[in-house]
């Protein structure tokens, strides 16, 4: 079976656009623009789980997480500030 995706949420944050996408499976993906060069980060702690892709400033960047807290995780990865991960965080259904 495979993975069907919905948009979950879509917003402007600190001058760059959020989308994140859920799946039948609750895993998540996040689409932004990169705002630092970043080398990207893949990682698992127990059952977290977060990759983030590598890319350079004004590049589209694609995040995955297999949890509500690994997401929490893939955002503070993408750079974003702690009050808008809890932003983000609080508007997903």
């Amino acid at each position: 079976m495979s993975a069907t995706w919905k948009t979950v949420y879509e917003g402007d944050h600190e001058g760059r656009s959020v989308s994140v996408k859920e799946s039948n499976d609750h895993t998540y993906k996040v689409l932004t623009t990169q705002n630092f060069k970043d080398e990207g980060t893949a990682y698992q702690d127990g059952e977290r789980y977060v990759h983030v892709s590598p890319a350079s400033p004004g590049e589209q960047v694609e995040s995955e997480a297999n949890s509500r807290d690994s997401l929490q995780e893939a955002l503070k990865e993408l750079h974003f500030s702690s009050e808008t991960v809890s932003a983000i965080l609080q508007k997903l259904p």
